[in-house]
This record gives C-alpha cells, structure tokens and sequence, in this order.
C-alpha cells in the first residue's frame, strides 16, 4: 500500500449510531394493582391509589346510566365530567342540548353522577382513584347518523352559566368521528390536583375545580331527540362524616414508592389505550403498540390481564 493509499483511507471517518435509552422505574406490587384498578375502574379489584400524603380514606365503585340529547328537537349537545368534584349543586357535570351544532345553549347541570346521593349524605372528604365514560348511540341501527367528539380535558373548560355551542367544544377536543356502533370508552387520567380530598357539600372555588381533570363529549346530526346515553363508573376514595360512627380509615393509603405519574406513564408505554373504540374496532390513544404486543407488554408488566371480557365492561382491551 503506497503513502497516497494510507493517506487517503484515514480521512474516512466511520459513523456510530448513538441509541439513548431511557429507564424507567420498575412499579412496585402496590403501584401495579392501582395501575390495573386505572386501567379497568369497572372490574379491577379496589386498591388505594399511589397518590401522595399520608391520607387515606374507603373505597367503593359507583355506577349510573343517563341519556342525554333526548328533547324534542335536539340533534347536538355536549357532555362534560369531572369525576374528583361532586358537590350538590350538581356542576360536576355539566351540558346541554341544542337544536343545531352552532346553536349556543346555556350550560346547566345534567344527571348521572355515579354514588353522588350516596357521598352528599355521608361523606366528609373524597377524591376519584379510578373512572371511565362508556358512550352509545341508543337508536335504531337504520336511523344511527351524526357526529361525535371526545377526549380528555379539564374541569376549567366549562361552568354552569356559559353560553356555548356544541360545536365550540368540539373544537378543542381530540378524537373525532362516527356516531358509535357499539361503545366508545373514555377512560379518566387523574392529576395532581385529583390527589386531594374535597368537600362533597360545599362548592370547590374555582381555582381547585378547574385544575382537575375532565371527560368531555360533543356531538352533532344525531336523529333528532334521540341522544347518546353515557355509561358512567367511578371509584372513590371518603372519608366518613363526623356523626356516623364509622372511623377514619387513616392507614389504608397504598404503600408504594412510584408516583402518579410514573403509573400513567407506564401504562402508556406498554401499549394501554385511554380512549377505545369498539365499535370501529380501533384502539387508539396512550402509546405507540398495539394488538399481540401491547397485551404482552401489559401483562409482563402488571401480570395477566384478560384481552377480552364481557361483564360491565364490553371489552377489556382489543388483541
């Protein structure tokens, strides 16, 4: 080899690719159970949350059905949930119907908070571990049309009182499409500020209300008074009000080093979908797997979970 060759051959310079991993924290046995309870409020066994503090308080699921869109009239509305604010005043859950899309209408509250007479009357303090929303289309199969949206919010989206249209909250929301053969499933992601315990019966300022996570629906072109029924199931954490001879539960909180966020997160990464269409039979929404492997990612990592059930839940997830 002559001294032009070396010469030559040692400009070349070779490329290495640079992979960076991120680690995330393994859950623990506690963080897990309450990943499986946020994943599947409807039948999961009940666990204490991984929120922060040292409260702890009962626990029981709460279910409710509720048609609403059902005015004579009414082709379009919009559903608004906070599952972590109940209080009597009923603006936990607000909506309301319209002749048309862009018709504005008055928000004021609608029925359907799950346990909600139950927790007025007993409860001190409470907060939302776990919750999801199943929408259906409750027509005639030949007459099923319109437009639905739907996705996660916050609580400050809406107050009783505001003027908007259907439409209008549309707009701000993430999914979008067909009225629903089957079921849609909106399943809740708590926040910090769904950590806190709060007054059943008194009205939450606005400052904590808004911070707190929300499910919102809108929908257009429906037959006319026909609606969509929502499917509502909660799980909530209380603490007895004083008078029931019932005593604070103050070590019942999950003993757990993972945070909230590191539980979210992990079920986004090993494939969960927080929003699921059945009836299109899609999944979409919480990380970038799906089908065989995410099912496998989910149960390596919170051990075996049913691909398909058909107790209250209509499917558990789609493989």
């Amino acid at each position: 080899m002559t001294n032009k060759t070396k010469k030559k051959n040692s400009k070349k310079h070779v490329k290495t690719k640079v992979v960076r991993t991120i680690m995330r924290r393994r859950l623990d046995e506690a963080a897990a159970r309450y990943a499986q309870l946020m994943a599947d409020p409807c039948n999961a066994p009940l666990v204490h949350p991984v929120y922060p503090g040292p409260d702890a308080g009962f626990l029981f699921r709460a279910e409710s059905f509720a048609t609403h869109g059902t005015v004579a009239g009414e082709t379009a509305g919009f559903l608004h949930w906070t599952p972590g604010y109940v209080n009597f005043n009923g603006s936990e859950l607000v909506g309301g119907g319209a002749a048309t899309a862009a018709t504005a209408v008055t928000v004021a509250g609608l029925a359907g908070q799950p346990g909600k007479s139950f927790l007025t009357a007993n409860a001190k303090g409470l907060r939302c571990v776990a919750a999801c929303l199943k929408v259906s289309f409750p027509g005639a199969e030949t007459a099923r049309a319109g437009r639905i949206h739907y996705g996660h919010t916050t609580a400050g989206m809406m107050d009783l009182g505001l003027s908007t249209a259907p439409d209008n909250v549309a707009q701000t929301l993430q999914h979008y499409g067909r009225t629903p053969t089957d079921i849609i499933e909106i399943v809740w992601r708590p926040n910090v500020a769904d950590t806190e315990f709060n007054d059943p019966g008194e009205g939450a300022s606005a400052v904590i209300r808004d911070r707190k996570s929300s499910i919102t629906v809108a929908w257009a072109g429906l037959p006319a008074a026909v609606g969509l029924t929502f499917h509502f199931t909660a799980v909530y954490e209380w603490t007895p009000a004083v008078g029931l001879g019932i005593g604070h539960n103050s070590l019942g909180m999950a003993r757990s080093s993972n945070s909230l966020d590191e539980v979210v997160t992990t079920l986004r990464d090993t494939g969960f979908r927080f929003v699921r269409n059945f009836g299109a039979g899609v999944a979409h929404v919480g990380g970038n797997m799906g089908g065989v492997a995410a099912m496998a990612a989910m149960q390596s990592a919170f051990g075996l979970m049913p691909a398909f059930g058909r107790s209250r839940t209509r499917q558990q997830f789609l493989v």
